[in-house]
């Protein structure tokens, strides 16, 4: 048995899911991934919106998974996938790793209740593309567009046309606990579930710095090295003995008590 190290297949990947789109990334023909993971379809999904949005960039006669085994086996079109998604909004297959990282990964908590066809729906029922736009620019190093961000969050959960969370959660607030006690603002909370309204500005602020992260190293998983330049603690995680976490402080307040 000869085995060859070509120096374009060389780079240093943390996942074994951007290591596989590496790989697919630099073959030919039709290409099948053996993988059962939601993320690599993503990741696929990504590299493929963006080839489409660039003809000069290679593209593939064929890229499909394999997933499951047994009598569940199956082969999941991913070209397919992504055409379908293209033809409904343009640059809808490049932002699905932006939506997916925003709203619940294997790195990031998801939003109550509101799983993913909803997030879908939304993205493909906005008419401008901004929502599109938003999630597509996530895997560029340039700031995000946390207004559009506030916005897409709102329309989630059902408010149209409130673009800031923090008005969103008040307003939502009050529809399930009817009219708002002045003097005591708090009197009704216990009668309701609390995790159903909209997470509050600063919580989002920090969501959308992890779903950005989460986004470039996505985005450059065609790459040898797509970690270069990008460092956990910038994006709204924390160094807690050597591990990433997330609201340290709040978490070990309550450990305490």
């Amino acid at each position: 048995m000869t085995v060859e190290h070509p120096g374009y297949l060389q780079g240093c990947h943390e996942e074994a899911d951007t290591l596989i789109a590496f790989h697919a990334a630099n073959a030919a023909g039709n290409i099948v991934v053996r993988a059962s993971d939601t993320d690599m379809m993503v990741i696929l999904l990504g590299m493929l919106g963006r080839h489409m949005a660039n003809p000069s960039d290679p593209s593939y006669d064929r890229l499909s998974m394999e997933c499951g085994s047994g009598n569940n086996r199956r082969h999941i079109d991913v070209s397919k996938v992504a055409s379908t998604l293209e033809s409904k909004q343009e640059g809808l297959a490049a932002a699905i790793p932006g939506l997916h990282a925003l709203t619940g990964c294997d790195f990031m908590t998801a939003f109550y209740r509101k799983g993913k066809i909803k997030p879908l729906n939304v993205l493909e029922k906005d008419a401008t593309g901004g929502f599109t736009e938003l999630f597509g620019n996530l895997a560029l190093r340039d700031e995000p567009d946390h207004d559009k961000a506030e916005e897409f969050i709102c329309a989630l959960y059902g408010m149209g046309g409130i673009k800031e969370v923090n008005e969103a959660r008040y307003l939502k607030l009050l529809r399930m606990t009817g009219k708002m006690d002045q003097d005591s603002v708090l009197a009704d909370v216990k009668r309701v579930d609390c995790a159903l309204p909209p997470p509050c500005a600063k919580t989002v602020r920090k969501k959308l710095q992890r779903a950005h992260y989460l986004s470039i190293l996505w985005g450059r998983a065609d790459e040898p090295n797509p970690a270069d330049g990008l460092g956990p603690l910038k994006y709204g995680w924390q160094n807690s003995k050597g591990y990433y976490a997330t609201f340290e402080g709040v978490w070990r307040a309550l450990c305490s008590r």
